[in-house]
């Protein structure tokens, strides 16, 4: 009978510190991680430039993105705005990150854009990240 009650007793203590038995709002998966967040992403570097390209002028903006969290980044959106020298919001460019495209975790990825400017009125750029 003792060896009985034992062994409900580890099967208790195994139980209570396993996290089975925990009440909390989370429906999560024992070792499931949070995913990753836009809070989670940052840009590494980023250079722009102007290209001819077929004949056809455009100013490309390329880099890397990170990813700060302990999982990888799915669905992960770049938005690169193009503005004139005197801060006029000339066009906006949305993609995903070209190599790998899911960022790796605690990794980074290659990205670029770019807009068609014929007139080379491109002066600055401002990338912004997020998850979709």
């Amino acid at each position: 009978m003792s060896k009985l009650i034992i062994i409900l007793l580890i099967i208790l203590a195994v139980l209570a510190i396993s996290g089975c038995t925990m009440d909390t709002t989370a429906e999560k998966t024992f070792g499931e991680k949070d995913p990753a967040t836009s809070e989670d992403l940052f840009l590494v570097n980023a250079t722009g430039e102007h290209y001819d390209r077929n004949g056809t002028e455009y100013y490309f903006v390329w880099g890397y993105v990170g990813n700060r969290a302990p999982v990888p980044a799915p669905n992960v959106e770049i938005t690169a705005q193009f503005f004139s020298e005197n801060g006029t919001l000339i066009g906006t460019n949305t993609t995903t990150p070209y190599r790998p495209k899911n960022i790796p975790e605690e990794g980074e990825s290659y990205f670029y854009a770019g807009f068609r400017d014929p007139d080379q009125k491109i002066a600055s750029y401002k990338i912004s990240l997020s998850i979709k």
